[in-house]
């Protein structure tokens, strides 16, 4: 499940952080959040996560 962490700070940054994406589904997944912050997008720390790709689900299929 795809949760989203929002730290507020004292000096008004925020850094939004996502939990339990894999790839860029983790960008894609903030972006409507970023535009209703208001603020632009500051500097991007990409998590390892963003490397990794969603596993593949294996099927086991019979063919004739």
């Amino acid at each position: 499940m795809k949760k989203i962490k929002i730290t507020l700070h004292k000096d008004g940054t925020q850094k939004v952080e996502v939990l339990g994406a894999a790839g860029p589904e983790c960008v894609e997944f903030t972006r409507e959040l970023e535009g209703r912050l208001g603020a632009p997008v500051g500097e991007r720390e990409l998590k390892s996560e963003y490397h990794e790709t969603e596993p593949e689900i294996e099927t086991d299929r019979e063919y004739e």
